[in-house]
């Protein structure tokens, strides 16, 4: 076996292989540093994790995270140009340490007798439907691969997948000494659907990020002065760090695997992303159908295929697309009249326990 990836779903698939001859291919120089192009939350889509105190516990994958949750949210602060509303969260929203994830994936692995090789950039993979060569510096053969490198996967690539590219997610956060950001609140600033701001506490300081997505053929601004202009509003104190990520969005890919490749996570996501949660929940699902297809099953693969979607909420998360010609209508004015409507108006908008629900229709109204 290969997994091309030591992503979270590629170490969540070799979990599933004990007592194989695995190989995991990691193209940068360190795997449990590596950075995503998101803020780490954990979203109720895919595996199911526990928090227990400050640890995490995967049922799927048995594994205990120690110190795996990174931060609380109760309270949920969204602001437009002018408006703003606070909202007590009936349950807390979390941050992963994704450091301590990632570490506790890898440490699994290595112990179930997995090699896993940093810095092996793949260059060519080809296969005959019976044996798999994936090249880096030297080559490797296998008689099963699995693909969990990503939206832009050269495993993808290889087998002639195409997709449209609907877009590029921009990012760029910075963490701060100082800001004025409630504790255990998440604050989000919403100036329209292409551009976000996001920012809270983290015991001693503070990190802040904005988002912005274009088109696949545009140029995003200046999210550096976009940054500074939101910090400095908020008080920003002497900045700490600072942190880049693209993100590339695909169409999701209607296959996810063929004669003896696999694959999983980012590579077939909707629009290339992936929740951390999400994602181990397609790599164990990957091992566990690979494992069963070298045991002889020829029903692993087309199991696999049709049962990843509903694992990781796609098919939901596709149908959402509807809400998009209203979304691409939010400007600043817009979001300043949704937020007085959510907050309540004389027109009998009101703000009940399941606000987030009855979204869509406040949306509806205020867009339309």
């Amino acid at each position: 076996m290969v997994i091309v990836g030591a992503s979270y779903s590629g170490m969540a698939a070799a979990s599933q292989l004990p007592g194989r001859k695995l190989l995991v291919l990691e193209q940068h120089d360190n795997v449990v540093a590596k950075h995503r192009g998101g803020l780490g939350f954990l979203l109720p889509i895919g595996d199911r994790i526990d928090v227990r105190g400050e640890n995490l516990y995967s049922k799927t994958l048995d594994l205990f995270i120690e110190g795996g949750l990174r931060q609380r949210f109760s309270r949920l602060q969204l602001r437009g140009q002018r408006e703003r509303i606070d909202f007590q969260l009936r349950r807390p929203l979390l941050l992963l340490n994704e450091g301590r994830l990632k570490g506790a994936l890898l440490d699994r692995i290595r112990e179930k007798g997995a090699e896993v090789r940093v810095g092996a950039a793949v260059r060519e993979v080809d296969t005959d439907g019976r044996e798999a060569r994936i090249r880096t510096e030297e080559e490797h053969q296998a008689r099963v691969l699995i693909g969990a490198d990503g939206v832009n996967s050269m495993v993808v690539r290889s087998m002639a997948l195409r997709r449209e590219k609907i877009g590029v997610l921009f990012q760029r956060e910075v963490e701060l000494d100082r800001l004025d950001v409630p504790a255990e609140t998440l604050l989000v600033q919403i100036d329209d659907y292409r551009n976000l701001f996001c920012a809270f506490s983290l015991g001693e300081k503070y990190l802040a990020s904005v988002i912005q997505i274009v088109g696949p053929r545009e140029v995003p601004g200046d999210l550096e002065e976009r940054l500074i202009d939101k910090t400095e509003r908020l008080g920003a104190g002497r900045p700490l760090a600072a942190r880049s990520a693209i993100v590339r969005l695909y169409e999701p890919l209607g296959i996810s695997s063929r004669d003896n490749i696999v694959m999983t996570g980012d590579a077939l996501a909707t629009y290339g992303l992936a929740s951390v949660s999400g994602a181990i929940s397609m790599g164990a699902m990957a091992g566990s159908a690979v494992n069963r297809l070298l045991a002889g099953s020829h029903y692993a693969l087309p199991e696999y295929h049709d049962n990843w979607r509903k694992a990781t909420s796609q098919g939901w998360l596709q149908k959402m697309r509807w809400l998009s010609p209203l979304l691409s209508r939010l400007n600043a004015r817009r979001v300043d009249r949704l937020v007085r409507a959510m907050r309540g108006s004389p027109n009998g908008i009101s703000a009940p326990d399941n606000l987030l629900w009855r979204l869509p229709a406040i949306l509806v109204r205020l867009l339309v």
